[in-house]
């Protein structure tokens, strides 16, 4: 392939948007949970008779830039037992609208035109962010406070959590999924070290190898530890002639079209040890750390060697996995939760790839309260508010944290003599079949319920295999951890949009998606240099450095809240 399809084909991935740390899968268009008569079986399988006779049921329009979740992506079901306990209990059933491109675009169009949807459930900082502002969401007390007063929220809701929201968006505006804190842990502890070492150290994003090949081709941890042996390695495999029923495999894969924030910025920039501070420990975006010069090259080499196909950059999520899922590659670098059958590969990971310079690894996790990752807004224009502050208040007792997660008691599970969940036959059948590995509402998830429900995963499982790939850099020797928390107002508006400062920070995202690209494209040492360069310079010319320096008044604010500081261990190395 020639260098200018080559960078078109990168540019449009860019250009297009990239896709966010998340687990991530296909999307649908709009999906109602329940056709009338699944609802005479709903029943049934849920176990409860309910509150609500079907003249009171209303419809709820729910929006999510998250498209991995719900109906759409099922296999032939379309409700659950906790849809069927919502709709019993609170009187609503849902139409599910999960666009599978350019959602936040469609949203913004909704806020102008001031048409949202009654329940939003989003992740993009950006959206949420013009959703805060905008005004036309309620903050969860005030919707509380009016509408269910007696909720058990306002007075059980993870306090740190809470403060963790209100310092990162001004207010408590979104019921958050995924949480973890340690107000929150107090109710639900980790039942298994492994549980706790998936708070301690987990990312998902991993560099994972196949261990069959490895195996196969007499390949060990040694091969694959450092960025020099890794590409010897890689050359070793693209020429070795294996093949998996009859098909090549392919030497490495990054997270398909999510491939700059899941894999090259993600576990790829860790290993090389980037930082988003300089040797001062002042704000620095993190493409001015020359750490970040090496990540490139890297993905430029494995582009120009044969190892990584271009191709792959374009793939989505389920086309990637049936790569993945098939054995079919030898280095996978991406999020290791998006794939259901990990042991059955089975991957592997050492930790990071050590840059040749020796640099530290580097990986930010947060040591506080979290506030989660799909944030769950309710318009102040919808037609029922009563019930979504209800439905709020059904999602987060224990009673519907089971039901999303493990489905009906004596049905879907017992509980064992330690009283955690265990699947039934049944329910495991139904749970793999039926509902691919994945029956959760993903804005209700709940990490600390989840990790502190149920018995620590077997060394045969998916869940162990993705424990031992998701902490392994997090686990490394050498690893420097640092409080991600201290980033947390990276995602929230440090600098109004509509400033000056705000126009060139709006031009540095969009430009930095293109020309990553387009370096990695580079061909030669020389085109790369001049395009690594222009990179530099035209940051400089957006202002950069007097953004950084807004940032870094935020950063110094943070670290002074939280009693903490952070450094670049690996300054002195450039």
């Amino acid at each position: 392939m020639n260098k200018k399809v080559l960078l078109s084909r990168l540019s449009a991935i860019s250009l297009a948007g990239i896709l966010s740390l998340g687990a991530i899968a296909c999307g649908s268009g709009n999906v109602q949970n329940s056709t009338e008569s699944q609802q005479d079986t709903a029943k049934q399988t849920s176990g409860t008779e309910g509150t609500a006779d079907a003249e009171s049921v209303e419809e709820v329009y729910w929006f999510s830039d998250v498209s991995g979740w719900g109906p759409a992506n099922w296999n032939g079901v379309t409700s659950s037992p906790v849809l069927d306990a919502i709709e019993s209990e609170v009187g609503v059933k849902f139409n599910i609208e999960q666009p599978p491109t350019d959602a936040d675009t469609k949203l913004g169009l909704m806020i102008a035109s001031d048409d949202l949807p009654d329940l939003i459930s989003i992740s993009n900082s950006d959206a949420i962010t013009q959703l805060i502002d905008s005004g036309k969401v309620w903050t969860i007390d005030e919707l509380l406070t009016q509408y269910d007063p007696d909720s058990h929220l306002l007075k059980d809701f993870p306090e740190d959590i809470k403060t963790a929201l209100i310092r990162k968006y001004g207010a408590w505006y979104s019921y958050p999924s995924h949480m973890n804190s340690n107000n929150n842990m107090a109710v639900y502890p980790p039942s298994s070290d492994t549980y706790e070492n998936n708070l301690k150290y987990g990312e998902n994003t991993a560099v994972a190898f196949n261990k069959t090949i490895m195996d196969a081709l007499g390949l060990t941890a040694e091969d694959v530890q450092t960025e020099d042996a890794l590409l010897k390695t890689l050359e070793v495999v693209k020429n070795s002639g294996y093949t998996v029923d009859g098909q090549p495999i392919y030497p490495v894969m990054l997270h398909g079209d999510s491939w700059i924030d899941s894999s090259m910025d993600g576990v790829m920039a860790q290993s090389f040890g980037v930082m988003p501070v300089d040797a001062d420990g002042a704000y620095r975006h993190k493409e001015l750390d020359p750490a970040y010069k090496g990540v490139l090259k890297l993905v430029q080499t494995m582009l120009n060697k044969g190892y990584l196909d271009v191709n792959t950059l374009t793939i989505d999520e389920p086309a990637l996995m049936t790569y993945v899922e098939t054995g079919r590659v030898f280095c996978w670098i991406g999020n290791p939760a998006n794939s259901s059958n990990k042991n059955e590969i089975p991957w592997v990971s050492y930790g990071p790839i050590l840059a040749t310079n020796e640099a530290r690894p580097t990986v930010a996790i947060n040591q506080q309260a979290g506030t989660g990752w799909i944030q769950t807004f309710v318009s102040k224009s919808c037609k029922n508010p009563e019930k979504l502050a209800k439905l709020l208040s059904f999602v987060s007792t224990k009673e519907a944290l089971y039901l999303n997660e493990y489905g009906v008691e004596g049905v879907d599970y017992t509980l064992d003599e330690n009283g955690l969940a265990v699947r039934t036959e049944a329910g495991e059948k139904i749970y793999e079949e039926n509902y691919q590995s994945n029956m959760w509402l993903w804005p209700i998830n709940n990490t600390n319920f989840e990790w502190g429900t149920q018995a620590g995963p077997t060394e045969d499982s998916d869940a162990y295999v993705y424990s031992q790939v998701s902490t392994a850099i997090g686990m490394y020797k050498t690893t420097y951890i640092y409080d991600a928390a201290l980033f947390g107002f990276e995602n929230s508006t440090v600098i109004e949009p509509t400033s000056d400062l705000g126009i060139a920070l709006s031009q540095v995202d969009s430009y930095l998606e293109s020309q990553k690209a387009k370096i990695v494209s580079t061909t030669n040492d020389a085109d790369f240099e001049k395009e690594y360069e222009s990179m530099i310079k035209t940051l400089e010319d957006y202002s950069i450095h007097d953004i950084d320096a807004e940032y870094d008044k935020k950063l110094k604010e943070y670290c002074e809240t939280y009693g903490e500081t952070v450094e670049n261990v690996n300054a002195k190395l450039y």
